[in-house]
């Protein structure tokens, strides 16, 4: 899968003799093609599109990052899905990590989410910059799939102090309202055509399964009667022939080594299979053994 989001590192290092923000400014509420969220005053909007927001400080040093995916095919826990989306899709950095771990409330439509400390390193031109924050990571497992989203608030580390009592907070009122969020749509109309083709096939199967077993049924009918007929005139002396006269059939002795009947309804049997009963004025006999 191509990364839907990379927008390039987030932070820059410290200018000289910058200082930490002395206090949480109000942000305002804003809507997105995509988001609605709130924006701290002075900050920017880095990335906004159906499978990210991203949102920077003034002195690049704090940003806001929410990422989602939709129909991942492996059940992944909050932390595994926000440790791939992390260093695996976005490649913030090689060195992610995530720590103290607890239980968070989910987002409706999300199964389990999790809230957990992160810190890793931002390589930049002026060297690297240590990160820290907290992600809060939300997934929704459902039968064969898998869907995520993680909300990022951090800044360097020296300055987290001042950010992390608000920033979360604020991190958190970001919503993606799009047609297509996080690939959503898409995949749902994957789904769905995927489910039709397995109904579709699932019918076939049955049909071929009854068909099958009726042509079962049907061959074990035709050995029962096949052996039935064998054997009904090994016990009873008898066994069925066909009138040829257009009478119904009627069983007849086994015995005989012919059989021979008149359109009149005679019978006559011989030990003698080269008997022939008719003469020039009585022709009109069958043989029917």
């Amino acid at each position: 899968m191509s990364n839907p989001f990379h927008p390039g590192p987030p932070f820059m290092p410290p200018p000289p003799g910058s200082q930490p923000p002395q206090g949480p400014p109000p942000p305002r509420p804003m809507q997105g093609p995509n988001f609605s969220y709130l924006l701290p005053p002075g900050w920017s909007v880095g990335e906004e599109g159906p499978f990210a927001l991203v949102l920077r400080s003034p002195d690049m040093l704090a940003a806001i990052v929410v990422f989602g995916q939709s129909g991942l095919m492996a059940a992944l826990s909050p932390e595994q899905f926000a440790h791939q989306a992390m260093a695996g899709v976005m490649r913030i950095a090689p060195d992610v990590r995530l720590f103290e771990s607890r239980p968070f409330q989910p987002l409706p439509g999300y199964t389990h989410a999790a809230v957990m400390q992160t810190t890793y390193t931002l390589q930049t031109p002026m060297g690297p910059v240590p990160i820290q924050g907290v992600v809060f990571s939300h997934v929704a497992i459902g039968y064969g799939t898998c869907s995520g989203v993680i909300t990022l608030a951090a800044s360097a580390a020296h300055l987290w102090p001042s950010y992390r009592d608000w920033l979360p907070q604020v991190a958190l009122a970001a919503r993606n309202m799009g047609s297509n969020a996080y690939g959503s749509t898409a995949m749902g109309q994957t789904m769905h055509d995927i489910t039709q083709r397995e109904g579709q096939a699932n019918a076939d199967y049955r049909a071929w399964s009854q068909s099958n077993w009726q042509g079962v049924v049907n061959e074990r009918w035709a050995s029962d009667a096949q052996r039935q007929e064998a054997l009904g005139p090994m016990l009873t002396g008898q066994q069925w022939s066909s009138d040829p006269y257009g009478n119904p059939d009627m069983r007849r002795s086994t015995t005989p080594a012919c059989i021979w009947v008149s359109r009149d309804g005679r019978e006559v049997h011989s030990h003698d299979p080269s008997f022939d009963p008719r003469t020039p004025y009585d022709s009109d006999w069958r043989r029917v053994r």
